[in-house]
């Protein structure tokens, strides 16, 4: 039996996806497939996750994904056309496969059959619980700070105010920010702010 858990809100697409999978898993590779959602009671334990990644969610620490127990395939589930890097991931999706929601099936059958088959063939230790090691990025204090009022619906001018420093300096570490986790508007910002704010535990103390 082939466990599958997802985390994703969009529950058609979520839909679809499960259909896929069965047919990749069940008809090509001969497997009885099973679906979940994504917990952190069954995380550890699951053979696949398809997890959706806002923009930059790719670069920070997945507390739900740390405690996995066994070598498995990741499926990031990612918007727009935006090419998701590999370079400095955090160590618990170090081999992930990105999918576009707008991608062919074609496209999405061919990624997701090859990186099963690297997967069944280098199953090597995880590394995942190697916290210290991990390259995963983070938000300063300062620019927590900065993001809370973000997401607060604060501009530029309001937070320098509320911060007592100079406008430019808001806004040299909103630049950082976007630059940092790979951002390429106020809107990508705020989804990826609002997506640390939601994880369980919450990053960076939100």
């Amino acid at each position: 039996m082939l466990n599958i858990a997802f985390e994703d809100t969009n529950a058609l697409y979520r839909k679809g996806m499960e259909l896929f999978l069965k047919d990749v898993f069940s008809g090509e590779q001969n497997k009885n497939v099973k679906f979940n959602s994504l917990t952190s009671v069954n995380s550890p334990h699951v053979d696949i996750i398809v997890k959706n990644f806002v923009a930059g969610a790719e670069y920070v620490c997945q507390p739900i994904l740390k405690f996995r127990r066994k070598p498995g395939l990741i499926i990031g589930i990612t918007d727009g056309e935006k090419n998701c890097h590999h370079n400095d991931l955090p160590l618990c999706i170090k081999n992930i496969v990105f999918v576009h929601r707008s991608e062919s099936l074609n496209s999405i059958r061919e990624n997701v059959t090859r990186a099963w088959k690297d997967n069944l063939q280098n199953q090597n230790f995880l590394q995942v619980k190697k916290c210290l090691q991990c390259k995963y990025r983070t938000l300063t204090p300062q620019q927590v700070t900065i993001a809370k009022h973000l997401l607060r619906g604060c501009d530029i001018m309001d937070i320098a105010e509320l911060m007592n420093v100079n406008v430019k300096t808001v806004s040299a570490h909103k630049r950082l920010m976007m630059r940092k986790f790979n951002l390429s508007s106020d809107c990508e910002l705020l989804q990826f702010l609002n997506n640390l704010k939601m994880h369980n535990p919450p990053v960076n103390l939100f």
